[in-house]
């Protein structure tokens, strides 16, 4: 884990960079301008700069001498002008450890990053979700976790293997025989139309089809997107909607070969994580207002109604004919909901598998009994009953 800063005037960029980059188990500082960033700089505890070259006053090539001046050794990975050669090869004169020539893919974004630490001497991080606000039962003795990542744990499973019990550790900690294999390592979203499940990899910037066929998941389709940040998926008869997180949108798509783009309506909050087809309303999620939205299908995606949500990071909904669910990330809590005007909990509910590891809850539904869960940093599908959770009744 890098503490990286992360230069660029635009709040939007700032939080997009660190958004990936905090996910790729890294900690995030920003500033606005080079006057911030250099001040920064001089407090020490700064693995890396991720430094844009168009900034107003002091711009990057003049920041980047600043630093090169009081720091020789700090890594400085800087953000050229839409692939602009003649930036690239002045920041690389002056000392840049490398670049990035805009557009860039997340997948670009961790690689460059991570080979940059290694070429410096830093361990890379492992693509990991943000630590949650407690940690897990392991990190609390011998080397943290928060150090080490989910590296750890693997390293725990291969060392019982070892012994004759790693099987059975394995099969724990992924589910049991209820887990599903996919070929991508960080899913959000799990949405059922009849016997298909699509799901998205906010990482390679895909959306995944998949149909059940017994103990396996088959891969109907892949469609990437680029420029993308995929954080939720809903499925209508005819209509693919997909929220992005950097462009802070809802965008409609058509269920072709392509996943042709239709329109996009901006998101009622800065920072949209989840959504949800009910079959009349679209409902949405977000962690910054931590407030659900439920949505007209009008043309404006007109918001009708809005609720606080129990969590403080939710990531997907589910509503039945007699309770609304919710599920928070970073907690791995399950709420179940009055369908009142107010959304209100009843009951939350706890599965001790969840509680293993890092990887953030990134999906969350129902299919007839069978709640269907992902996590971001595990490349499988999970499927319970409700009965495998721990139910605590929440009084009024």
């Amino acid at each position: 884990m890098a503490n990286i800063l992360v230069v660029d005037d635009e709040a939007d960029m700032r939080m997009a960079l660190g958004s990936v980059l905090t996910r790729s188990g890294h900690r995030i500082e920003q500033a606005s301008d080079g006057q911030a960033a250099l001040n920064r700089i001089d407090k020490g505890n700064i693995d890396l700069v991720l430094l844009d070259i168009r900034l107003p006053g002091m711009d990057g090539v003049q920041i980047l001498r600043k630093i090169r001046e009081k720091r020789d050794d700090l890594p400085v990975i800087m953000v050229t002008g839409y692939g602009s050669v003649e930036s690239a090869v002045e920041v690389m004169k002056l000392g840049a450890s490398q670049y990035l020539s805009k557009p860039f893919s997340n997948k670009e974004l961790v690689d460059t990053v991570m080979s940059v630490l290694k070429s410096h001497g830093a361990a890379p991080a492992e693509p990991s979700p943000a630590p949650r606000e407690a940690p897990a039962p392991q990190a609390a003795s011998g080397k943290s976790e928060e150090a080490e990542g989910p590296k750890i744990v693997w390293e725990w499973v291969a060392g019982l293997a070892a012994v004759g019990v790693g099987v059975l550790a394995m099969a724990y900690f992924l589910g049991g025989p209820d887990s599903f294999p996919v070929s991508y390592q960080h899913p959000v979203s799990v949405v059922w139309k009849g016997d298909h499940v699509w799901t998205a990899d906010w990482f390679n910037q895909t959306v995944q089809e998949h149909r059940l066929q017994g103990a396996s998941l088959e891969t109907l389709r892949s469609v990437h997107l680029p420029d993308s940040h995929i954080t939720g998926l809903a499925v209508t008869d005819d209509i693919l909607f997909v929220t992005d997180s950097w462009k802070k949108v809802i965008q409609r798509r058509r269920l072709d070969g392509g996943l042709t783009l239709v329109d996009s309506v901006k998101s009622p909050g800065p920072n949209p994580t989840g959504l949800y087809w009910d079959g009349r309303y679209l409902w949405s999620m977000d962690s910054q207002t931590q407030r659900f939205y439920q949505h007209d299908l009008d043309r404006d995606l007109t918001v009708i109604a809005s609720f606080r949500s129990p969590g403080k990071t939710p990531a997907a909904v589910f509503k039945d004919d007699q309770f609304f669910w919710s599920a928070d990330a970073d907690t791995r809590i399950v709420y179940q909901h009055r369908l009142d005007n107010q959304l209100r909990v009843v009951a939350k509910y706890t599965l001790p598998a969840l509680d293993m590891g890092r990887e953030a809850l990134s999906g969350f539904t129902w299919k007839e009994r069978d709640i269907w869960i992902a996590r971001d940093g595990l490349p499988r599908l999970f499927r319970y009953k409700l009965g495998d959770f721990k139910k605590y009744p929440v009084l009024d």
